[in-house]
């Protein structure tokens, strides 16, 4: 059983977050956890190699089982995840602007939902999902991988402004500024406005609100023994009640009961984080 995230090559790291690999082996008579996933800016390819998901609405109970490779934008709202017994999965997270420039379309399209990625790539990701079938070492399967997206990515244009916005707000979120974003990018801020919604998938203050709200509570993993006042203050919250209003609004559920949700999904059960 595997959970784990490994680099990109250099080679295309303006492109990859990083690759992870997820490998799950329940015994067919013991009950899966499901897994509440948090609202998340990111953008990901995802190779369903062995099993399978399920992916329910908690407001409405309605299922989805995502294609043998999908396409996910940018998660707006929390999603129950349920994975079959057997399950092995590779995950590539894109950076902040690549799947628009992949698509060449608006990333507005699969904003908070997901897509075949055979539409936009065609059957090479079937073959490409086989070839991870028949290959189980992590180093070979991404290598595999990274042949794939070398051959789409090389032809993508470099970083612009509205990028570079994204990124910076990925890694500090509590210094959002719509005014000083735009200055930077030489764009009014309606203009900044409508182009980082159409490259990035979602407007930069929401953008902003969701990384933040993730900052905090990976940051709560990992400093268990920090109170959630000093994380709030940490991350420049106005105090703790503004915390708890966002996870509130964007999780259903205060700070602490979403970080004691969080440790009961299946990779946390099974001690693989």
């Amino acid at each position: 059983m595997l959970y784990q995230s490994f680099p990109p090559s250099p080679r295309l790291q303006d492109f990859v977050r990083n690759y992870t690999l997820i490998q799950f082996q329940f015994e067919t008579n013991r009950p899966i956890p499901p897994k509440q996933r948090s609202p998340k800016p990111e953008e990901k390819i995802v190779f369903y190699i062995k099993g399978s998901l399920t992916l329910i609405d908690p407001k409405t109970q309605c299922k989805e089982q995502p294609p043998a490779t999908a396409i996910y934008g940018h998660q707006r709202e929390v999603k129950i995840l349920k994975v079959s017994p057997a399950f092995d999965t590779l995950v590539v997270y894109l950076r902040p602007g690549v799947l628009h420039k992949l698509m060449q379309q608006s990333a507005l399209v699969i904003s908070g939902n997901f897509c075949d990625a055979e539409l936009f790539f065609g059957a090479e990701v079937r073959s490409i999902n086989d070839q991870l079938m028949e290959t189980p070492a992590p180093s070979a399967r991404i290598y595999i991988i990274e042949q794939f997206l070398y051959a789409k990515c090389m032809k993508l244009k470099a970083k612009n402004s509205i990028d570079l916005a994204a990124e910076y707000l990925l890694a500090d979120p509590a210094s959002f500024s719509l005014e000083a974003l735009s200055n930077q990018a030489c764009l009014s801020s309606k203009q900044f406005f409508r182009r980082f919604n159409e490259q990035i998938g979602m407007n930069p203050k929401l953008f902003s609100r969701l990384s933040r709200f993730n900052h905090a509570y990976r940051f709560k993993l990992a400093n268990p023994q920090e109170s959630w006042s000093s994380i709030a203050q940490e991350l420049r919250y106005t105090d703790y009640h503004h915390l708890e209003k966002e996870f509130k609004e964007l999780a259903g559920q205060t700070p602490a009961e979403w970080v004691n949700t969080h440790m009961a999904s299946p990779e946390r059960m099974l001690k693989l984080r």
